[in-house]
């Protein structure tokens, strides 16, 4: 009798341990806070919780102990580093609840940042090893995941970027666009599209894309480039350009926002401009400069002797965007499709009709998803 009575406590506490981790689980996955004045902020619960009782009578859980209880659980939340070799850390949500004379204890744990240079991703290299560089991107196969995917190198200023490797890979198989696809995006290297300009010479011709399909992505710096096409030493070389297409994610259930989701939280300046049936996902150009940068081919020589070459011929600072927050349609490219065709293109003007036009609209910064928000927003599983 006295082991059957075990038995049954040890199913209760076991069933009240995980009650009460997931109750405050559901405060983690609420803890976007109303503060006075409207505006939005984090609040997370860490530490030692307030003991939680289960009512018999009423088949509940509640902070005032009830006359007839089945017993507490007492629940700690606490941050636990991921890995020995990097500064990345999840939170545990630790559940210790006693029925009778028994006590069990359960944990939920985050799962730690996957990174884009992950096994499971293979999206660049992330240090100068093996006969690789940092920060160069791969054209890896993977399968997406809905999930946060963090972008870093392992020294963090090493921009991401297109390699000769991959430029040449992408001209040999007539490769225009690459996708990176996940739940959302986090920058934290800056994202230079060319880095190197004699690179420009392995790459495909005209238009080459590299989408971001995310419901949110954060940008830490970015390049965007373009070159004219010219003949500097006899033959013509071609005009290209390479830019990012911002999109959203398919995992099986419609992503991102609504035109009429959106409305009034978009800046009063551009309300008029939302699309109402479009869908739109936000992106932040939150750190280093957004820039345009334009090369061209020119005479150089070896010794005597001329041969065509590569130059950065403009850096154009995009601060329309540094330092702000936009949504953005499904679909929008910084920089239009053979922006070398465009006769007396005007950048500024682009973004501004990108803007009217309802592509990208500013986000009301009481509205604005901030980093260190979503960054936290990790699943939960329970650890065995």
């Amino acid at each position: 009798m006295r082991r059957v009575q075990r038995t049954e406590e040890d199913t209760q506490a076991l069933f009240l341990a995980r009650a009460g981790a997931e109750a405050v689980m559901g405060a983690w996955k609420n803890r976007m806070a109303e503060a006075a004045g409207g505006k939005k902020e984090y609040a997370v619960p860490f530490g030692q919780m307030d003991p939680l009782y289960y009512d018999l009578d009423n088949k509940r859980l509640t902070p005032d102990k009830p006359v007839n209880s089945l017993g507490k659980a007492e629940v700690v939340v606490r941050l636990e580093r991921a890995t020995e070799d990097r500064d990345d850390y999840v939170t545990v949500i630790e559940s210790t609840a006693t029925v009778g004379s028994t006590t069990r204890t359960v944990k939920l744990v985050t799962y730690p940042h996957r990174y884009g240079h992950d096994g499971t991703l293979g999206w660049y290299y992330p240090s100068n090893s093996g006969g690789q560089t940092a920060g160069a991107i791969r054209l890896s196969e993977y399968i997406p995941r809905p999930e946060v995917v963090v972008m870093k190198t392992d020294n963090q200023t090493d921009a991401i970027f297109l390699g000769s490797s991959a430029l040449t890979t992408m001209a040999t198989n007539n490769i225009k666009n690459y996708t990176w696809t996940a739940s959302a995006l986090i920058f934290d290297s800056p994202l230079r599209l060319i880095k190197n300009a004699d690179d420009l010479f392995d790459g495909p011709n005209g238009s080459v894309d590299l989408t971001l399909a995310a419901e949110m992505v954060y940008l830490n710096g970015l390049d965007v480039v373009s070159i004219r096409k010219g003949s500097p030493v006899l033959l013509e070389y071609p005009s290209k350009d390479f830019s990012i297409v911002l999109s959203l994610p398919s995992f099986g259930s419609e992503a991102g926002f609504s035109g009429n989701d959106i409305r009034d939280k978009v800046d009063n300046s551009y309300r008029n401009a939302v699309v109402s049936n479009a869908r739109y996902g936000e992106v932040y150009f939150y750190g280093g400069s957004v820039r345009w940068v334009e090369y061209e081919y020119f005479k150089d020589y070896w010794i005597f002797i001329p041969f065509t070459n590569i130059r950065v011929k403009q850096r154009t600072e995009l601060n329309q965007l540094n330092g702000r927050g936009f949504y953005f349609r499904d679909g929008w490219r910084l920089i239009p499709t053979n922006i070398n065709d465009v006769t007396g293109f005007n950048i500024a003007k682009y973004i501004q009709d990108s803007m009217n036009t309802g592509w990208i609209l500013p986000i009301k910064e009481e509205f604005q998803t901030r980093r260190e928000d979503l960054e936290n927003l990790r699943p939960f599983y329970w650890e065995r």
